[in-house]
This record gives structure tokens, C-alpha cells and sequence, in this order.
């Protein structure tokens, strides 16, 4: 006599099935690890380089690293397409003399390099592999400043954000003869893109609730409208904690944050950090990471990426660190 099968038993059997099929929730939610550097180093990177299967796409604003270079010939020797797209304009601390020798040397063992437009800084610092994977960094691929760098990489298995930069490469890839065009930014994919990222930001910075820490870090300031937006928080009841290394470049910035109630912590040029991370964690709940800087030219002008998420792996481990970098600092005042 056959048994009749429980519901229970035949609950669990569709449960199994779907997981084996890869169509349960879990298989579909995004995942995301965090990269803190300099103490957690590179090798997670070269990892999901060497990870590819069918193609990658780097866009790099300073690329001077052999065991990443290696990464991506190794992965064209396999198979792989591998096509990288580095910054080419005369200013700044990337293009031709910072990535001539990267750029020979990958056009000449496998992998399609290409000069982006040198009108406007191609700062972007990110990777997509195989459609479905994307880092998302703050940091160079820049050998010679590895040891000091305070930054950050996410590595996500979002196929939204992957698929947004992919299409975003692909326009910028089949047009450095111009300026960038808008940043595709698909459903689920927590893109922000510059040109456009300043009012992004923004309203990121007007999300933070009274009673709450923001903590920030960047490079570069001179964005007016996101140092109006750090001052209305504190208006509001925030406590925002920025820190930055010192640059006489960015005095007055200083002075209007420190004037408008913001704490601003400094690092002097030769200490043992350096703040190249752009980071921005409100409501210890949202974080925003990238390549962008607070300025002007960066946010409006020049091409950036970076993604805006709350998954808790990425806020806790920037906010933390975030939190532990600006008690390290030196309180800044203002010179009488």
C-alpha cells in the first residue's frame, strides 16, 4: 500500500527543490563584502579579478600595480575579455604619465586598453565581471601609495549594479571623443553616478535624523552645496564628525564647516594614514561609497561611481572605521 506524503514532508521537498534551483529568496538578494585598506589589502581584489569567467570591465583613474596587471593578462590569456579604460586627461594625478606604462603593457599581452576622453577627469575606480559582479572603490589600483591610503572597496553580487555599470562602460567605451554621458542607474542598483552625484548626496546628507552621528571622510572639498547640507544638519540636531587629511587647499572649507558647528578631525600629509576614502554614513544605517569627492568639478564634471546601501556588512564596517580614523585625528581650529 502506498502511503499518502504528509504536507509537511511535501513543503520541505519544494523548499529543496528550489534551493537546488537557485529560484529560493536567498539566492536572489544581493551580497556584499567589504574591503578596508590599507590592513585588509589588495589580494580580495586580484581575487575577483582572477574570478572571471566570461569578461571584465576596469575603468581606473591611476593603474601602476603588477599583480593586478598579471590578474587581468591571466585572465585574457584564459579566455577571458578583458577591457580596461584609463584616464588620459593632462591634469591631475592620473592620465598618460601616470598610466603609459599600464596601458602598453595590457594592449601588449592580450587585454584591449583605452584612453578615455582627456577633456574631463576619468576618475572612476571600478570593476564588473561576468554581468553579475561589481567593486565598487574608492581606491587607485595604484601600487606606490598601498601602504598609507585609507580607503575602501565593496565587492557586491548585485546583477543591478553590475548590469548598470556594464552599460555605463559601454557608453563610455564607445565614446572617448566626449564628454560622459549619464550614468545608468537600474532598479536595485543603489548606482550613484557622476556628472549628477551632488544632489545625491545631498539628500543623502538631509536624510540624517536629529539625535544621530554623520560621519564622513574625504580628499577633496569645495562642493558649497554639500558644505550648506553638513552645516543644516548640525542646525537640525546631527553631530557630523568629517575627516580629511590637511591640504591648504581646502582651508576655506574648513573654516565654513568649522563655523557652521561641523567637527572637522585632520591628518597632516605625513602621518601614517592618508584620507583618499569618500564615504558618507548617515543614521548609522545608510552609507554611501565612491569615487567622487566633495567638489564641485568631481560631482558635476568629471566621471565617478559609487553606490548608496544599507546593507549592515558595508555600513558597520565604514562607520566604524570611519569613527575610529576621526578620533585618531586632530581637531581642527580655525587660525585666529
Amino acid at each position: 500500500m502506498i502511503r499518502p506524503i504528509g504536507a509537511a514532508v511535501v513543503i520541505g521537498l519544494l523548499l529543496l527543490a528550489l534551493a537546488l534551483s537557485g529560484c529560493g529568496t536567498e539566492a536572489n538578494t544581493p551580497t556584499y563584502s567589504l574591503v578596508i585598506l590599507p590592513q585588509d589589502g589588495y589580494q580580495p581584489i586580484y581575487d575577483f579579478i582572477a574570478g572571471a569567467k566570461k569578461n571584465i570591465d576596469m575603468t581606473m583613474y591611476q593603474l601602476a600595480d603588477p599583480t593586478a596587471q598579471a590578474a587581468l593578462k591571466a585572465a585574457a590569456g584564459r579566455g577571458v575579455t578583458v577591457r580596461v579604460l584609463l584616464d588620459s586627461d593632462p591634469e591631475g594625478g592620473g592620465g598618460m604619465k601616470a598610466n603609459q606604462a599600464a596601458y602598453d603593457d595590457l594592449n601588449a599581452n592580450g587585454v584591449e586598453a583605452r584612453w578615455a576622453w582627456s577633456g574631463t577627469l576619468w576618475h572612476q575606480k571600478s570593476i564588473t565581471r561576468d554581468g553579475e559582479a561589481a567593486a565598487v572603490m574608492t581606491c587607485n589600483l595604484f601600487a606606490p601609495f598601498y601602504p598609507v591610503v585609507r580607503d575602501y572597496a565593496v565587492i557586491t553580487h548585485n546583477p543591478a549594479t553590475a548590469s548598470g555599470m556594464e552599460d555605463t562602460f559601454d557608453n563610455d567605451w564607445n565614446n572617448t571623443g566626449g564628454p560622459p554621458t549619464e550614468g545608468v542607474i537600474p532598479e536595485g542598483s543603489e548606482l550613484i553616478w557622476s556628472p549628477g552625484a551632488e544632489p545625491g548626496l545631498v539628500d543623502l546628507i538631509n536624510s540624517a535624523r536629529p539625535g544621530t552621528t554623520l560621519y564622513a571622510e574625504d580628499e577633496q572639498l569645495d562642493s558649497q552645496p554639500i558644505e550648506q547640507a553638513l552645516i543644516a544638519a548640525v542646525q537640525r540636531g546631527v553631530t557630523v564628525n568629517l575627516t580629511m587629511t590637511y591640504s591648504s587647499s581646502y582651508v576655506s572649507g574648513f573654516n565654513t564647516l568649522a563655523a557652521g558647528g561641523v567637527h572637522v578631525s585632520l591628518y597632516q600629509p605625513n602621518a601614517a594614514i592618508y584620507i583618499h576614502s569618500k564615504a558618507i554614513s548617515v543614521n548609522n544605517d545608510t552609507v554611501y561609497v565612491g569615487s567622487s569627492n566633495f567638489t564641485t568639478e568631481m560631482t558635476d564634471q568629471n566621471r565617478n561611481v559609487g553606490i548608496i546601501t544599507m546593507d549592515p556588512t558595508i555600513v558597520s564596517g565604514i562607520t566604524s572605521t570611519m569613527a575610529a580614523d576621526f578620533a585618531g585625528a586632530t581637531p581642527y581650529s580655525p587660525s585666529p
